[in-house]
């Protein structure tokens, strides 16, 4: 609807400027600024306008989901010592952290769900 009358604006323009002696092609090519801004303007949101949006997470929310994958996960390689060395003990190395001296996985795994 305000498409239909933001093009409106530009006939009403364009006719106004024939009826005061400018030829068709003329009158034309100055009605179409105002009515493309007019038809920019009807397309944008209001400033005015509510935008709904859920509130924002609390905090420590992602550290806690975190913990608690990382924990789940310690607690499958605890069972697994050959995935323990290929998924974790090559992690902790590209992060510079020396794995040997690290707990079990299942010590890891208790400390992480007592974090949650």
């Amino acid at each position: 609807m305000k498409t239909v009358l933001a093009l409106g604006i530009g006939v009403v323009i364009g006719v106004t400027v024939w009826w005061l002696g400018a030829s068709p092609l003329w009158a034309t090519a100055l009605a179409v600024p105002p009515a493309a801004f007019a038809v920019l303007i009807a397309r944008m949101p209001r400033a005015t306008d509510v935008v709904w949006a859920a509130d924002p997470p609390l905090p420590g929310s992602i550290s806690t989901a975190h913990a608690s994958t990382l924990a789940s996960r310690l607690a499958e390689a605890a069972e697994d010592p050959k995935r323990y060395d290929a998924r974790f003990r090559a992690r902790f190395e590209r992060l510079g952290i020396d794995a040997a001296g690290l707990a079990d996985p299942k010590e890891l795994a208790e400390r992480l769900r007592r974090v949650e």
